[in-house]
Formats: C-alpha cells, sequence, structure tokens
C-alpha cells in the first residue's frame, strides 16, 4: 500500500508541475492547470453519483457530469477575460457574469429535469444531491484556481499576477498535501488518540497536531529567500498562511470522510493506486483552496 502510494504520488506530482511550468513559462495562463481541473472534475463527478445512489437519493448524473465540465470550461474562458492584456472594467464584469450566469444555468438545469421524473416525492433529494455535487466538486475548487490569476495587490489580474499567483497555488497545494503527509505517517507511526473516531477512524490527535507543525514549518520553508514562494510575507503572515490552509486541508479530508462514512464506503473509487479515487487524493484542496484564494489577499 505504501509503495503504491509513494509511485502514484510522485506520478501526480510530477504531472503537476509540469503543467505548472508549462502554464508559466510557455502559456502565461492557466490552461494546463484548467485540464487538471477538468480531468479530477470528471473522475471526482463520477465517484460522486454512486456515493449519493447509496444513501437512497436518485441524482441527475450525467447532467451534473456534464454541466459540471463545461462549468470548468467556462471558467477557464472567465479567467482568460479576466487578465492582461484583457481585464479591463467590462471585461471583468463579463466574465463574473459568465461564471455566476453557469452555474445558476446548470442549478436551474436540474429543476427542468425534475420536471421530467416520475418519482416526485423523491426529486428534493435528487435536486439537493445534484446541486451539492456541482458546488464541491467544480465551485469550491475553482477557487485555487482563482487564485492561480491573483496579483500582488490581492486582485484578480494584479501586478504580477502569472508569478504571484502561480507562487501562491503552488503554496496552497503543497501546504495542504504536506499536511496530508505528515498527518498520516506520524498517526501510523505514533497514533493512539483518535481524533475523529466515527467520522474518520484512522486520523489520530497526534497525527493532526503534527500535520499542522509540518505545515506551519514549511510555509516557513517557502518563505526561505532560496525558495522565495512565500517571501511576499513576513514571519508571523506566513505561518498563520501555513496553519490556516493545513487546518483547511483536514477540514476538507473530513468533509469528504463524511460523504463515503454516510454512503458505507471505504474509499470514493479506485482510479488512484494507494489513495483510492480522485476524491480521495482532491479533498484536502476542497476546502483549502476557498480558504487560501480569501485568506492570502488579507495578509497582503
Amino acid at each position: 500500500m505504501l509503495r503504491q502510494r509513494i509511485l502514484a504520488a510522485t506520478v501526480m506530482i510530477l504531472a503537476f508541475a509540469a503543467g505548472m511550468w508549462a502554464d508559466l513559462a510557455y502559456f502565461r495562463f492557466s490552461i494546463m492547470l484548467h485540464v487538471i481541473f477538468l480531468v479530477g472534475a470528471y473522475f471526482s463527478f463520477r465517484e460522486f453519483w454512486p456515493l449519493c445512489r447509496a444513501t437512497g437519493h436518485q441524482t441527475f448524473s450525467i447532467w451534473g457530469t456534464l454541466s459540471g465540465c463545461g462549468l470548468v470550461a467556462i471558467h477557464c474562458w472567465a479567467m482568460y477575460l479576466s487578465v492582461p492584456p484583457q481585464g479591463s472594467v467590462r471585461e471583468l464584469q463579463l466574465a463574473a457574469n459568465l461564471s455566476w450566469g453557469a452555474l445558476a444555468a446548470a442549478f436551474l438545469g436540474v429543476f427542468i429535469l425534475t420536471a421530467r421524473r416520475h418519482q416526485i416525492q423523491a426529486s428534493l433529494g435528487g435536486v439537493a444531491v445534484t446541486c451539492l455535487g456541482l458546488l464541491y466538486i467544480y465551485f469550491l475548487p475553482s477557487f485555487l484556481v482563482k487564485l492561480r490569476h491573483v496579483g500582488q495587490d490581492g486582485l484578480i489580474g494584479g501586478p504580477n499576477w502569472n508569478y504571484f499567483g502561480h507562487h501562491m497555488a503552488v503554496a496552497t497545494v503543497v501546504l495542504a498535501k504536506n499536511c496530508d503527509v505528515w498527518a498520516y505517517l506520524v498517526g501510523r507511526l505514533v497514533g493512539r488518540h483518535k481524533a475523529f473516531p466515527t467520522l474518520s477512524p484512522g486520523k489520530t490527535v497526534e497525527g493532526v497536531v503534527a500535520g499542522l507543525v509540518g505545515s506551519v514549518l514549511v510555509a516557513l520553508f517557502l518563505r526561505w529567500e532560496a525558495i522565495g514562494v512565500l517571501a511576499y510575507f513576513s514571519v508571523t503572515k506566513a505561518c498563520i498562511i501555513g496553519f490556516c490552509i493545513g487546518a483547511a486541508g483536514i477540514m476538507g479530508d473530513l468533509s469528504e470522510s463524511l460523504l463515503k462514512r454516510s454512503a458505507g464506503a471505504k474509499d470514493a473509487g479506485n482510479v488512484v493506486p494507494g489513495y483510492g479515487g480522485a476524491m480521495d487524493v482532491v479533498d484536502s484542496l476542497m476546502v483549502a483552496g476557498p480558504v487560501a484564494y480569501f485568506l492570502i489577499p488579507a495578509m497582503l
């Protein structure tokens, strides 16, 4: 199991690093990050609907998957309109309207499809879980992609956005996943006290503490002048960012555990050897992305 985890993690890290490098140095835009987002969203949707059906809810899975993947593509176009050489006031408003309007259309589509179902009494649950899937798998992770376009003034398309946003997106992923790694390793080696025995039996108090401490230390490492990823922040602010993103990563993991436990499943899927499903890989980023998107500009 550990060998499979290491191999799968190595492949995913290399793919993510290559994509982020291509966006920074070649495309100067988040094309590859959106591709990664699209692939992750597709497989996550494929795993999310069976979890919902296992709890007894009907789902609009085809519409949910197609509209969710479409939202990722529309988000890519909206981000393109939001950054230089575009990024005028009119284009910023158009980009915002495009993103929000597409999400509203996806929600309305669920209600329209409900009218074609004969099981009216089950429609409320079907609408609720399908909309939840769109929010959980598309909307929450979209903040991490938005963060990729934030400039040094804290605004999308702001000064030096290609480098600053790139650094912030990388830092968020590194801090959230680092917390996962330390929590897993320390929990397995010395963990004795269950932190969330009902929701996530494998998590220990020792592992959670190690994960948070590790995130803070890694944030300080990223602030080191030779690395420079978090060099924009003071030591205190870097520690706050590391702690908050690490804690958000734990919350994301617990949120996915809640979905799996309610469906009686151990893993969301089996597409990633050693980890389970795509949702099991990106769960920490579901919450870390929004937290980083709103926290980092506040720290500037």
